[in-house]
């Protein structure tokens, strides 16, 4: 018996974790997200708003977020937990899978480990902020808090000579820590890399990124040069911030890449932007032309994560995977 095309078709396919790290190239996911975020800008891409379910009894936040990109006749959604006390169980405070759609015939193309993509989509993102935002790109990189972040932070800011002396500092002053970390980078990159202690790294840094679980400021009015380009990344659930908000009210740009989900998780605190509350810049508004932010004095990015910015990785996993002829694992 012949079997039926639909038999024939084939199924989807799981991309682990190593095989988004060997596919994912930092300086292909930068051009891509700024052609996504003039798309989105113009209309050409949809996004729904995120769908939330916080389970308060557990410290934990399950969501989807789910985007559609016409001129890639992809579609993706990203299924994601984050759960506040898995650091101290020894797990991962955020876990993921990212469902890749063929938006043309509806069919599931592919499954991939949505952490690593998590991980090296908000590195580019922050690279592509703190671009618009003006950068020094030769200057001294910072990079506090050594979770998951830090390295893909150090591979992507580091693209293209991004940044010349890279400092790396623990959010709670741990040098030990600070040190496996610059270890780790100088291993994985090849670059070297300078354990320091945080308000070392603050004081000398041009372009600092903060990437903590700290619920306390880790980063505050003084610590930093008058014209420094500061990226608050870590925090993810709303109520928490690694910058002191006195840091954001004195900024001469503030900009992110979902200022009205930001700005619904800062109610809470209707002091912590201050005026810079209603000069909240639209990241893709400035890429596309639309608006613009200074370039001079302290300027920061708060980064709060979008689903286009998941499914251009996606794309481009799936692109250098044919181009490399490899297929991923079948799934049942």
């Amino acid at each position: 018996m012949k079997p039926s095309r639909e038999t024939a078709v084939q199924g989807p396919v799981w991309f682990s974790e190593a095989d988004v790290t060997r596919l994912l190239s930092a300086s292909a996911l930068i051009e891509r997200l700024e052609a996504a975020f003039r798309d989105a800008d113009a209309g050409r891409l949809t996004e729904p708003r995120p769908l939330r379910i916080d389970a308060d009894a557990h410290g934990a936040n399950y969501v989807a977020f789910s985007a559609y990109w016409p001129a890639h006749r992809l579609a993706t959604t990203k299924v994601l937990s984050g759960v506040i006390g898995n650091p101290g169980r020894g797990l991962p405070k955020i876990d993921a899978v990212i469902v890749v759609m063929d938006a043309m015939t509806g069919r599931i193309r592919a499954i991939m480990d949505g952490r690593r993509i998590t991980a090296l989509r908000t590195a580019a993102t922050t690279a592509l902020a703190c671009r618009a935002l003006g950068m020094k790109r030769d200057g001294v990189l910072a990079l506090v808090g050594t979770g998951v972040q830090l390295l893909a932070h150090a591979e992507t800011m580091t693209s293209g000579a991004e940044a010349g002396t890279i400092l790396i500092a623990s959010a709670g002053d741990n040098l030990a820590r600070a040190r496996a970390s610059a270890d780790l980078v100088c291993d994985r990159l090849g670059r070297p890399a300078v354990a320091v202690p945080r308000g070392q790294a603050l004081a000398e840094a041009d372009t600092i990124v903060l990437s903590t679980i700290s619920d306390d400021p880790v980063l505050r009015p003084g610590d930093t040069k008058a014209d420094a380009v500061i990226a608050s990344v870590g925090p993810f659930h709303p109520g928490s911030t690694e910058i002191d908000p006195a840091v954001i009210r004195s900024a001469s740009a503030v900009l992110s890449d979902m200022p009205g989900r930001l700005a619904d998780q800062w109610t809470a605190h209707p002091t912590a932007l201050g005026e810079n509350n209603h000069r909240l810049a639209d990241m893709q508004a400035v890429i596309a032309g639309r608006a613009t932010v200074a370039k001079t004095g302290l300027r920061v990015f708060l980064s709060d994560g979008r689903s286009i910015e998941d499914l251009v990785a996606a794309s481009l996993v799936l692109e250098a995977a044919a181009a490399a002829g490899i297929r991923g694992l079948p799934l049942p």
